[in-house]
């Protein structure tokens, strides 16, 4: 099944009073991009985490966030620095005496000061593993789920596009069939002239046109570009990691859209091929968001 690397899943417990939150969003990237927003304390989780969600997601850029709630893991208590809130009153007394200035010495002022700390401790850190790994499990199975629905949305979208690339395949192939005869009609023509020579082989003169008729055949490219269009359906019924493969896909169907946009001169022929390649990139923008 295809699968979009757009994914969101979100995921929250209760552990003896505190609450583990994981929401989890994911976009397209190249390769597996993972990063952590969570507590100091669970930094140490990190490693483990991302292996645990490289086993469900290979490509894509993932954002996690981890918050946890809850007093008994969670405490703060205020440190004073009194030696120097010392020096702080000692000083306002002295200006105050030495300006005569109006004694405002009150709570609020202190407060002001750079005298005071505010210090948060963590506790039960060992005990929350299991809660953050439970958590963190339903979060990826939720973020897999909708990389599911979507790739399958993806999947369908793709198919459209692929159906209506090859009928425009059949149509490019019954016209370059007159585009064919007409060159070779063309040439024989001009060469009509040239029969009233003696010297003139007139078995060299028609091996000519049939040269000079190859070279202007689109057949082997319509044939290619059938052959990649099977092989994109098979790619995306296959299992796995098949982004990379369709993108190559994408590229060497442009390859032979170029050349019979250059080879061939029939107007219709070239309607088409503008029309396919803007089909085609429609394809490549869905296939960037394929896992």
């Amino acid at each position: 099944m295809v699968k979009s690397m757009t994914g969101f899943g979100r995921a929250s417990n209760v552990y003896e009073g505190v609450q583990v939150t994981i929401e989890m969003k994911s976009v397209n990237h190249r390769y597996f991009d993972g990063t952590f927003r969570m507590p100091k304390a669970v930094f140490h989780l990190e490693g483990k985490m991302k292996k645990a969600i490289q086993s469900y997601v290979n490509r894509g850029k993932i954002e996690l966030y981890l918050t946890i709630d809850g007093a008994d893991f969670q405490s703060s208590d205020v440190q004073v620095d009194w030696h120097l809130l010392d020096q702080y009153i000692t000083i306002l007394k002295q200006a105050t005496e030495r300006y005569h200035l109006k004694e405002d010495l009150s709570a609020s002022t202190m407060m002001n000061l750079n005298v005071f700390q505010v210090n948060e401790k963590e506790h039960n850190i060992d005990q929350l593993e299991e809660s953050i790994f439970y958590t963190l499990n339903q979060a990826i199975h939720k973020l897999v789920e909708m990389r599911q629905i979507e790739g399958k949305a993806l999947d369908q979208d793709i198919r459209r596009k692929l159906a209506n690339m090859n009928d425009q395949m059949t149509s490019i192939s019954l016209l370059s069939h007159e585009v064919t005869t007409a060159f070779e009609n063309r040439i024989r023509t001009k060469l009509e002239s040239f029969k009233e020579l003696d010297e003139v082989d007139e078995a060299r003169i028609l091996s000519e046109v049939a040269f000079l008729a190859d070279k202007a055949s689109i057949d082997e490219e319509i044939i290619r570009l059938r052959s990649h269009l099977a092989q994109f359906h098979d790619i995306l019924s296959s299992d796995g990691v098949v982004g990379r493969k369709l993108d190559f896909l994408v590229q060497e169907i442009n390859r032979e859209l170029n050349t019979i946009g250059s080879k061939s001169q029939h107007h219709k022929i070239s309607q088409h091929i503008v029309d396919l390649k803007s089909e085609v990139e429609k394809v490549r923008e869905q296939v960037q968001n394929i896992e």
